[in-house]
């Protein structure tokens, strides 16, 4: 299964040579869920605050099946 996943903000520290306007292709083997992305791809769930799958917001048991397009979002303060 292929994937296309965007880090936005501090997120992007946690993948070493992250190019914000290639992403990150992956392609693995089944379906998975966002939680276990994040899992392979070594970012902490609480670094997570939005996930949005090909532009719709998505819980982190959602399953994702392949030509997917996934974005994750830190939390976001402000004053």
């Amino acid at each position: 299964m292929a994937l296309k996943v965007f880090l936005s903000s501090t997120l992007r520290k946690c993948h070493l040579g992250y190019e914000p306007s290639a992403g990150i292709d992956l392609h693995l083997e089944g379906d998975i869920s966002v939680a276990a992305l994040l899992r392979k791809l070594k970012i902490p769930q609480e670094r997570v605050q939005i996930v949005m799958v090909d532009g719709v917001s998505a819980p982190l048991d959602h399953r994702l099946k392949g030509n997917e397009r996934v974005a994750l979002f830190p939390p976001v303060g402000g004053g």
